[in-house]
């Protein structure tokens, strides 16, 4: 038990097709949430009858990857993911998130040019979570 988080091209049902896997990725996970929230501010899926604190979960939606988000993420990484502190979420590793920072570093990097890509091409990219 723990989060998964995934990053890919939307199929034509919405969903995310993995092509990136990250595992207890918090300070991603923590970004991602404060993404979906922006994405979602009107949306029922957005209610604290879900543990909303922590973020959103599989089956929500996920959170659509746009060229300024993107921008965002590039910031958020260049700084260690410093504005993105989870002080909760056991099930996300919260407890080892400096270590998953620096581990995670080329994967998050990797993301961010074939991302760009793929919306440069047209293409509709996701992110989402399971945890």
């Amino acid at each position: 038990m723990g989060l998964d988080q995934y990053a890919g091209l939307r199929d034509k049902n919405g969903e995310v097709k993995e092509k990136f896997y990250w595992r207890k990725h918090a300070r991603l996970q923590k970004f991602m949430a404060e993404e979906f929230y922006n994405q979602n501010k009107n949306n029922e899926n957005n209610s604290s009858e879900q543990l909303q604190h922590l973020g959103f979960n599989g089956g929500q939606g996920g959170v659509t990857v746009t060229i300024e988000l993107l921008q965002r993420l590039k910031d958020a990484i260049k700084d260690g993911y410093y504005s993105y502190f989870a002080d909760d979420g056991f099930f996300w590793g919260q407890q080892f998130q400096e270590k998953s920072v620096k581990e995670y570093k080329n994967q998050d990097e990797e993301f961010l040019s074939w991302a760009e890509k793929a919306l440069k091409d047209g293409k509709e990219v996701g992110y989402d979570c399971s945890w």
